[in-house]
């Protein structure tokens, strides 16, 4: 009888071994597989993936994983489990970031728990084939291994006299202690040659092949790169040879104040593609009256439909956000520590300056922000004079006549820079003490043909439709006060990204796809300038929304700094640089980088990652105006 169970027990360990092995060879594929939900048969996903060096990678950490956890507890089933769950909640959690960000779900998201009330409305699994053939697969893992872990069990016991086989506690601590190590080195050294390798890879273009692989983009970590002081010094050099000074067109005592606000969701309408989509007024009416007297055009956004925090930092810092891991990763950096900043720049000239969001102050902790950025006022919602509610939040006429209120206010008579956040046609999922009024009476009618679309995307389309009118006719009664203002000011809106447009509206926009006119639209955000001073104007092409500044400045004619030099060569070389498309100056389509662009791009990330975490010493003047100090 025991020779029966000998038999037993070994084919129970190879069944269980098996088991281990099949698993960690396919869980990174299959949380992919339903991340993407790709047409082709998982068979076929997995054989054209099969030697993807990314995957081989989440292998690894797998199994390193499994081992940890199967020489602590020493059963089969608790190392599935406590993986492939983790796995699959990753994978989940990334097909609700994805279609909306463009990334993946991050560690650092786990950081963003003020936003946390916006996943609420997400919480469904839409049930399809490939969700169902995930599920039953990975179920059938779970089943298995808690049924080899049954077999090995009692057999083992029967042929120890009712004792179980247990892994000596010491070694279980061991090989637990040598795979954490041994997956934290990999790791390490993997994620620098990675991101190395990406930074001298055409694919950096277009992220296609960064943009997926759910534990990688979860492990991910904004540090890891090979980056020295030499590094950071040669880097410098590198682009104070490439320029000389910008010449300022006004005096110390001419110089203006600058108003500039970055709104919520404010995005061209003329780029819908569609002609079965029309409106009872045009909602760029009030912005093409605007363009008879301001500065106007696009700029190109790295982000989709949120991740706000981005576009703010791009502006504020010069910073190509395209570069960094995630906006998230943005967020995080700058809440911890003071980033060199505008903020900086006009401190230096003596400006009196003024940040202003109508919204919670702990929304991506702007009260840690603001205060590190070193604005001498910060006004948040509980501050606010005005406070009239389009449809949810605080509109934009109400943020349009608090900025007036703060520029008429004294600061002992300095100039001053105001920075405003809209708030008002953002989503309205956010976890807000005000729910959304009913029956409020859009000045926009708006109708879709031919389209399925739900009832609830078709109330948020009206909704925000009328936000980015509401949002035009707010500048223009901006602008239409400091007509009257004698003083020299300058006043800018630029949009942070494209409205959060689910895939039904994005179809009946006739505005899915990835080729390059497409993204052009979904990634492009209306501006507009004004001054009552300089009468000239600027179009804008589509550049980054990180020379918004440096335009900015120029054309208010105040000096230049370090960092608007670098500002003015990036953008002579790329006049969009962003995740999704590449322009050259002349706004020809880069497909790959020749040299020369290579070099900047690797020169312009060396300097943001000396803004970010580095302690140089060019970092502190970098935004100090140049010509401080003569005559």
């Amino acid at each position: 009888m025991n020779k029966y169970i000998r038999y037993y027990s070994l084919y129970s360990h190879v069944f269980a071994e098996l088991l281990l092995l099949l698993y960690v060879f396919l869980i990174p594929y299959l949380a992919d597989f339903f991340l993407l939900d790709p047409e082709m048969s998982f068979g076929g996903f997995y054989f054209h993936y099969i030697d993807n060096r990314f995957y081989i990678f989440e292998i690894i950490i797998i199994s390193l994983s499994v081992i940890a956890i199967l020489c602590s507890t020493g059963r089969i089933s608790i190392s599935i489990l406590a993986t492939s769950i983790p796995m699959m909640l990753l994978a989940y959690a990334g097909s609700i970031k994805f279609p909306a960000r463009n990334e993946l779900f991050r560690l650092d998201d786990l950081k963003l728990t003020e936003a946390a009330g916006m996943a609420v409305n997400f919480l469904e699994v839409p049930i399809s084939n490939t969700c169902v053939m995930v599920i039953v697969v990975v179920g059938g893992f779970c089943f298995c291994s808690i049924l080899a872990d049954i077999l090995c069990r009692k057999f083992d016991m029967s042929l120890n006299k009712n004792k179980s086989r247990q892994i000596p506690k010491v070694l279980s601590v061991l090989m637990s202690g040598i795979c954490i190590v041994v997956m934290l080195v990999y790791g390490h050294f993997f994620m620098r040659s990675t991101q190395n390798a990406m930074a001298v890879s055409g694919n950096q273009i277009t992220n296609e092949g960064y943009d997926r692989f759910v534990l990688y983009n979860f492990l991910k970590n904004e540090k890891s790169v090979d980056i020295t002081t030499d590094d950071i010094e040669k880097s410098y050099v590198y682009f104070q040879d490439r320029e000389g000074n910008q010449l300022s067109h006004c005096t110390k005592g001419q110089q203006p104040s600058v108003i500039v606000i970055m709104n919520e969701s404010w995005w061209n309408t003329d780029n819908i593609m569609s002609n079965e989509i029309s409106f009872s007024t045009d909602p760029m009416e009030p912005y093409h009256q605007l363009k008879e007297k301001c500065s106007s055009g696009n700029l190109s956004s790295n982000i989709f439909g949120g991740g706000t925090i981005s576009s703010e930092t791009e502006f504020l810092t010069g910073i190509n956000t395209k570069y960094l891991l995630s906006d998230v990763g943005v967020y995080t950096t700058i809440r911890e520590h003071k980033v060199p900043s505008l903020v900086d720049y006009f401190h230096a000239l003596d400006y009196h300056t003024t940040a202003i969001h109508p919204y919670y102050k702990n929304f991506y902790s702007r009260d840690k922000i603001y205060s590190l950025m070193g604005f001498d006022k910060v006004i948040f919602e509980d501050r606010m004079d005005y406070t009239d509610i389009y449809t949810r939040y605080i509109s934009d006429e109400s943020l349009v006549r608090q900025i007036i209120k703060e520029y008429e206010e004294d600061s002992n008579d300095k100039k001053k820079f105001i920075f405003a956040v809209s708030i008002a046609n953002h989503d309205r999922a956010l976890n807000y003490k005000t729910s959304v009024m009913e029956n409020y009476p859009y000045p926009i009618e708006v109708v879709v043909e031919n389209a399925e679309l739900s009832e609830a995307d078709y109330s948020d389309f009206v909704n925000t439709i009328n936000g980015i009118y509401l949002a035009n006719k707010a500048f223009g009664q901006l602008v239409d006060y400091f007509e009257q203002e004698e003083k020299p000011v300058v006043v800018v809106m630029y949009g942070d990204h494209i409205p959060f447009f689910g895939g039904e509206i994005l179809d009946a926009m006739k505005l899915s796809g990835r080729d390059f006119e497409i993204q052009k639209r979904l990634y492009s955000v209306p501006v507009l300038m004004w001054s009552n001073f300089n009468h000239e104007k600027i179009l804008f092409s589509g550049e980054n929304i990180s020379y918004l500044s440096q335009m900015l400045l120029a054309y208010a004619g105040l000096p230049e700094s370090d960092m608007t030099q670098i500002l003015r060569s990036e953008k002579e070389m790329f006049r969009a640089d962003v995740r999704r498309f590449v322009e050259d100056a002349e706004g020809l389509q880069i497909r790959t980088y020749n040299d020369e662009q290579l070099e900047m791009v690797r020169h312009m990330n060396v300097i943001s990652y000396d803004m970010l975490f580095g302690n140089s010493v060019h970092r502190e003047k970098l935004w100090l105006p140049h010509g401080l100090g003569e005559g």
